[in-house]
């Protein structure tokens, strides 16, 4: 048995087992492991940016939608309120003086007028074809040179569609005293048979559309009147109306 062994084969068996073809057997997993792991951490890099844009799609077409439904409402608001006006027409309610009379006026030399009466008629209109319209805090003055004579006021009070309310005042004023220019402006007037007196003031107007809305806005009124006197005390024609902002 032992002539027949020969020396190299149990050396070529364990030669067998230590080749470098083994080592490349151990290496081989470790360079396989190391591509699996770049692959992996590609597709996770992949699937992050496919949800990243998944969420800014997702975004971008909320905005759109938002803007698109913004868009739609200030259409609808605004033909809706065009419609309404058409249907309408909405006007300011305003005063108009119909009638203006300088019955007495005393004054002296002192430059005090003695005693003044004032026949006015003021007209609240309502040209609005479809609803009422209420006036309020109504507060006129009557005054001369900037000197206030009389102060006009009414109560709130409603005046129907397409209709009118006479405000009839009768101005008696008495023990005003007037400035220097004032009392040189009265005794030009009074020289030419014509005396100025100024009529201003607001009032407050409130009336609606439809069921939507109420207006409310001020009416103002800034007019000067020239009367006949010493005369019959009529007033030379004047457009005196009131307007708003």
């Amino acid at each position: 048995m032992s002539s027949n062994t020969e020396p190299g084969h149990g050396p070529h068996y364990a030669t067998a087992a230590a080749t470098p073809t083994g080592g490349v057997g151990v290496e081989a997993p470790a360079q396989h492991n190391g591509h699996s792991g770049h692959h992996k951490r590609r597709h996770d890099v992949q699937r992050i940016r496919q949800e990243e844009r998944r969420r800014s799609s997702g975004l971008v077409w909320a905005l759109v939608i938002l803007c698109t439904v913004l868009a739609i409402g200030v259409i609808v608001t605004g033909v809706t309120v065009f419609a309404v006006y058409l249907l309408y027409k909405p006007k300011t309610p305003y005063l108009l003086v119909s009638d203006a009379r300088l019955e007495r006026l005393v004054y002296d030399q002192s430059g005090t007028i003695r005693d003044l009466q004032l026949a006015l008629t003021v007209l609240a209109e309502n040209s609005n074809s479809k609803t009422d319209a209420t006036f309020s805090r109504v507060n006129l003055a009557v005054g001369f040179r900037g000197a206030e004579v009389a102060l006009l006021r009414a109560g709130t009070f409603a005046v129907p569609r397409r209709s009118f309310l006479p405000l009839r005042y009768q101005v008696v004023s008495a023990g005003r005293q007037l400035s220097p220019e004032g009392m040189e402006a009265m005794a030009g007037a009074l020289r030419a048979a014509v005396v100025p007196l100024d009529l201003f003031g607001k009032a407050r107007t409130t009336w609606k559309v439809g069921i939507f809305a109420s207006l409310q806005f001020w009416t103002r009124i800034n007019c000067r009147f020239l009367f006949n006197y010493p005369g019959n005390g009529t007033a030379m024609p004047i457009d005196c109306r009131s307007k708003s902002p």
